[in-house]
């Protein structure tokens, strides 16, 4: 099975529709190596994404204080944030979705968030200049992250 990038997000939600402008930017360099899909982080429906999968790459908005743009990169199930400063714009998605899948046994190996850090989170369908800058560098982190080679 192809490993997987998930992209979390509402694209009409202003810098919270990271996640799916990086899973398009994924898209646009056809790589049938990697499955790609958009998801809103409803806990349930990305644990299922997951299964069956070794290497699982989650890009969302995440919120931590930090300058609008800025990359954070967590590693492993029991990194992903649980506190409110740390967290995905989705609440508590992402890690409810590790919290299920742990409980299940159904974690990937390799299981990494990338998350942007958003300007504006509101009903727009643009993302900020920051935000949108940081795209295409997550796009190559999170196709690194994936496939274990430079890209």
């Amino acid at each position: 099975m192809n490993p997987l990038i998930i992209g979390v997000g509402n694209r009409w939600r202003g810098d919270d529709g990271v996640g799916p402008a990086v899973v398009d930017a994924i898209a646009a360099r056809g790589r049938p190596d990697v499955d790609v899909l958009v998801l809103d982080g409803e806990p349930a429906r990305l644990a299922a994404a997951w299964t069956g999968r070794s290497r699982v790459v989650i890009v969302d908005a995440i919120r931590t204080g930090a300058a609008p743009g800025t990359i954070h990169r967590v590693v492993g199930a029991d990194a992903v944030p649980r506190s409110p400063a740390g967290a995905s714009t989705h609440g508590a998605g992402v890690a409810a979705a590790v919290a299920l899948a742990r409980a299940l046994e159904a974690l990937p190996e390799h299981l990494v968030v990338l998350g942007i850090e958003p300007a504006t989170v509101g009903h727009r369908d643009q993302l900020s200049p920051a935000v949108d800058d940081a795209v295409a560098e997550v796009a190559g982190r999170a196709l690194e992250e994936v496939t274990g080679t430079c890209v």
